[in-house]
């Protein structure tokens, strides 16, 4: 594999690593949202709650989409390597 090749299959992995991080960051701040209106009621502030799990959930289909875009890169490099 060539080295520009490798190298977007390592942007494919560091990309795909941050949207896992993303999916567990929405499920706990959703969690977390849950936890505050059981506590609190629904007129808390567990909609600061949701909004940041909202926002991860975001981030997730961004580095979920990224990762997707350097593995195609990745493979497209390693078919042109193979001639």
């Amino acid at each position: 594999m060539s080295r520009a090749a490798a190298e977007a299959a390592r942007a494919a992995v560091e990309w795909a690593e941050r949207a896992e991080t993303a999916f567990s960051m929405a499920s706990v701040r959703r969690a977390e949202g849950d936890a505050v209106v059981e506590r609190r009621g629904p007129h808390s502030e567990s909609a600061a709650w949701y909004e940041k799990a909202e926002t991860s959930e975001r981030e997730r289909g961004i580095a979920a989409a990224m990762a997707s875009m350097w593995a195609d890169v990745a493979g497209v490099l390693h078919l042109i390597e193979e001639g």
